[in-house]
């Protein structure tokens, strides 16, 4: 738990309140493990001086928080503000320390968030904003949704939560403190992009303008959070963005999953950011933690003991949910010239959790600085000898991201350690340990090899996804995934199988095709089956597997067959040996939990080749059946026919 008097966390009173507002601005660097070049800028403009109010005034103002302190402003009296009311805010454009902004009362926007829940406009302005630090105006950027906005006394207005468009404005438009004060306890609307006409937007005597042009006719969209993804240089996160799309559309964060937004990020350690959370500061809201990392960056709107409030608008909108929290260091915002995609903030690194976020709803979201809920997610690598050369962990809050979450950290051990995104072959084996609804514990093991040409990081983490898949999102009942440990043998940097080509018999010490071969009854003969080699699409060289006997029966007459078949082709999957995404036939044919698991747990790898031995009797017919191990993922079938000479 983490003191709210603690040094980097006091806070000072507005002139002649009795409460304490927000946060004291200090030119003092507070530095991060990166040092000086991750140091916080000292404060690059002045917050506006407050005129003196007396106490009375604030004292009758209400608290944001439940204890009294932290006054806010409510709806109505800002809706009758006049032009050019002054404001003051916080934000974070580099390091961890909030810098100040300072702005103007435009007006407001009726019923933009919702039934009877007005949005209120301000023009704002700092060095980022402008573009006076040296680099050009940034405007309202991505993740400074959250940034607590100031009255002149110190009260607090809301969260900068939207702006007008990508055209970096300076114009944001603000979430009221009264509607955040609430979130979670009230159902409020769906967000709309809403349209600024003369019948919405009431202005002040100051008019509704910027640089000279109406805000009529421009529409309202949420000030972008920074979504973020994977360890900081993987290639424009791609192989991320591709994995975490195919993510099955049931979980509260699909759609941030889906979204193929995702910025390059830091892995989360207890050794970066250990600042403490502040109004104004960053916050990072993560659905993992750890070598992975999958969330979004925005701002700290207020903090109320162990209580904090962050975006003003929300992250997926889901409601009740179960997200991990932390700080995190920028390392500048990046000014976007273009007019299309937006300024944002890019991040350098993000602390170890320290509490969770369990509300996510139209006015931002709401978490519990404190004790954290998870459950682990471990990936060893091993070279084709066997032995292990690098080990990824994440923490995964929410049951249902056990299955992208595992997806995701296996193909970013495969990327990693084969240094590529195209081709390669692995041996992925993974044990998946749960506790039932009435307490009870267990675990099953499987394994699969999987090859690529084109997106094999991608593939790899498929196979106990899957399986992570149909444990959460059973409904027989409710069963808890509480760790997956995945061991993945990098096999080849080149997509390798097999396909069963022919089968062979030992005849005088050599061998021949078995097909159209005249066997005896009552005799015995070594066979051998010999597989085409493929890497990435072209033939290799063929592979014999072991030799193996057969002795026909003395009543054997007629004729008969031998076929050989890859595990993959009597299930009738795809080459590549999958046989569905996201999904399997155990989940479809269960009744019931055991069932289930019993089923997951009886799965065969693909590098299984099957074999049946039919022929006819004199009465009747003899069938034996064979399986071997093949040298790697196993595809297509033969059937070699003979005859049966009479005695």
């Amino acid at each position: 738990m983490i003191d709210p008097t603690e040094e980097g966390r006091r806070t000072a009173a507005a002139p002649g309140a009795p409460t304490t507002p927000r946060p004291r601005l200090s030119t003092r660097r507070r530095t991060s493990r990166l040092g000086a070049l991750l140091t916080a800028t000292a404060l690059g403009v002045g917050m506006v001086a407050a005129a003196p109010v007396a106490p009375s005034a604030l004292a009758a103002s209400p608290g944001f928080c439940t204890d009294g302190t932290q006054p806010y402003v409510p709806v109505s009296e800002a809706r009758a503000w006049v032009g050019g009311e002054s404001v003051t805010g916080l934000s974070v454009s580099k390091g961890t320390t909030p810098e100040g902004f300072t702005g103007s009362y435009i007006g407001f926007i009726d019923d933009a968030l919702g039934k009877d829940k007005d949005l209120l406009l301000f023009r704002l302005s700092n060095p980022t904003i402008d573009g006076t630090n040296g680099l050009k105006p940034a405007g309202i950027w991505a993740g400074m949704s959250g940034s607590p906005v100031y009255a002149s006394d110190g009260r607090l207005i809301g969260a900068v939560a939207y702006s007008l468009n990508y055209d970096n404005l300076p114009i944001a438009g603000v979430t009221p403190a009264e509607y955040m004060k609430n979130i979670g306890n009230t159902g409020l609307e769906q967000l709309a992009r809403v349209p600024l006409t003369k019948g919405n937007l009431k202005t002040t005597t100051a008019g509704a303008k910027v640089a000279g042009a109406s805000l009529n006719g421009s529409a309202l969209t949420p000030v972008k959070t920074v979504n973020v993804a994977g360890p900081a240089g993987t290639k424009q996160n791609a192989f991320a963005n591709r994995t975490l799309a195919r993510t099955p559309k049931t979980a509260s964060a699909a759609d941030l999953l889906r979204s193929r937004t995702f910025q390059p990020a830091a892995a989360q350690s207890t050794s970066g950011v250990t600042e403490p959370l502040v109004a104004g500061g960053n916050i990072a809201v993560t659905l993992t933690s750890g070598d992975l990392v999958v969330g979004s960056i925005g701002t700290v709107t207020a903090i109320c003991g162990n209580t904090v409030w962050a975006f003003g608008h929300p992250m997926t909108l889901g409601g009740k949910v179960s997200l991990l929290m932390s700080n995190a260091s920028a390392a500048m915002v990046v000014p976007d010239g273009t007019g299309w995609v937006g300024s944002y903030k890019e991040v350098s690194e993000i602390g170890a959790p320290i509490g969770m976020i369990n509300q996510d709803r139209n006015a931002g979201i709401r978490g519990t600085i404190g004790a954290v809920s998870s459950f682990p997610v471990t990936v060893n690598v091993q070279n084709p000898s066997g032995k292990q050369i690098a080990g990824y962990a994440t923490k995964v809050a929410d049951q249902d991201n056990a299955a992208p979450a595992v997806a995701t950290l296996t193909g970013q051990a495969a990327f990693e350690q084969l240094d590529q995104v195209g081709a390669g072959t692995g041996k992925v084996t993974w044990t998946i340990s749960y506790r039932r609804a009435n307490g009870a514990t267990g675990t099953f093991t499987n394994s699969q090899i999987v090859s690529d040409r084109s997106y094999f990081p991608d593939e790899i983490g498929t196979p106990p996804a899957e399986d992570a898949w149909a444990i959460t999102s059973q409904g027989f009942e409710n069963a808890t995934i509480t760790g997956i440990s995945v061991t993945l043998k990098l096999l080849s940097a080149e997509a390798v199988s097999y396909q069963v080509k022919q089968v062979q018999r030992l005849n005088k010490s050599k061998w021949s095709a078995l097909d159209g071969s005249k066997l005896k009854p009552n005799t015995s003969y070594s066979l051998r089956n010999v597989y085409q080699k493929t890497s990435n699409g072209k033939p290799a060289g063929t592979v014999n597997g072991p030799a193996y006997t057969i002795k026909l029966s003395k009543s054997a007459k007629s004729k008969g067959t031998m076929k050989v078949s890859s595990l993959a082709a009597e299930q009738g999957c795809d080459p590549n040996g999958s046989c569905a995404e996201w999904g399997s036939v155990a989940e479809s044919i269960s009744e019931d939990f055991d069932m289930l698991v019993m089923l997951l747990d009886s799965q065969e790898s693909n590098d299984r080749v099957l074999g049946k031995l039919n022929y006819k009797l004199k009465k009747g017919s003899s069938t034996r059946n064979f399986a071997w191990t093949g040298p790697g993922l196993m595809a297509g079938s033969t059937t070699a026919a003979f005859t049966i000479a009479k005695k």
